[in-house]
This record gives C-alpha cells, sequence and structure tokens, in this order.
C-alpha cells in the first residue's frame, strides 16, 4: 500500500510539472504578450513619457521600434518593454511638431518596466530604467 501511495504522490506531482511547462510557463512567470494589447501601449506611452521626464536635456525622445514585451500578473500586472529609442530635433515643450531624428545622436535601446493597476487607474515606472 505505501509503494502505491508513493508512485501516485510521483504521478501527480510529474502531471503537475508537465502541466505547467506545458503551457509554455509557469504560473506568475514572464510571458511574451503582443505590443497591440491596450494594456500593453498604454504602458509603453507612460514609459515613453516618464523618460522624457528625466532625460535632462531639451529634446524630445521617441521610440523608433519595439524589440519585445512581456508582461507578469504580480498585484496588478507588471510589463516589461524594450523599445528602440532616438531623440528628435523637437523640443519638449513643443511635442506636437513634426519631429525628425537627430543625425548626430545615435539610436539606443531602452527597457521598461511598469507595473499597472488599472482598477486603481496606477501606473508606475519601476526603476532602474535600462537605457
Amino acid at each position: 500500500m505505501k509503494y502505491r501511495n508513493m508512485i501516485l504522490k510521483g504521478v501527480f506531482i510529474f502531471l503537475g510539472v508537465v502541466c505547467a511547462v506545458g503551457l509554455g510557463r509557469l504560473v506568475g512567470g514572464l510571458t511574451d504578450v503582443d505590443v497591440n494589447e491596450e494594456g500593453v501601449q498604454n504602458a509603453l506611452n507612460f514609459a515613453i513619457s516618464q523618460h522624457n521626464l528625466k532625460t535632462e536635456d531639451p529634446f524630445l525622445r521617441v521610440k523608433t521600434g519595439v524589440v519585445g514585451v512581456k508582461k507578469q500578473i504580480v498585484s496588478g500586472i507588471k510589463y516589461v518593454i524594450t523599445v528602440n529609442m532616438t531623440k528628435t530635433n523637437c523640443l519638449k515643450d513643443a511635442p506636437n511638431e513634426q519631429c525628425d531624428r537627430r543625425a548626430d545622436f545615435p539610436p539606443y535601446l531602452c527597457t521598461f518596466s511598469v507595473w499597472s493597476r488599472p482598477w486603481l487607474s496606477d501606473m508606475q515606472l519601476l526603476e532602474p530604467r535600462d537605457c
């Protein structure tokens, strides 16, 4: 009887692992997500606006492309967004102009981590940002 119970425990543990791995992710882990998802777009726009506030020069920075997006369910949603960025010829206080990339400033890669709690209308850029 002990041997049978041990085998059953082993089978249940094995099935649990197979199910978790078979789903392609573990509960609470980071998963790939579509960049066009509304929550991703909100987090991305927030991250870029915060990035612009924290840079010390007067020129606006914009994304030139999205490299990848992952999300994790925590007490809210944590988005990890990697984007290509560049500095423009537009000043931060005049962002509605037609902005062109500054040739004297090379593009760079940024990874932002954003914590979103939509039911509280709360979004935070987690530090440090990797740019």
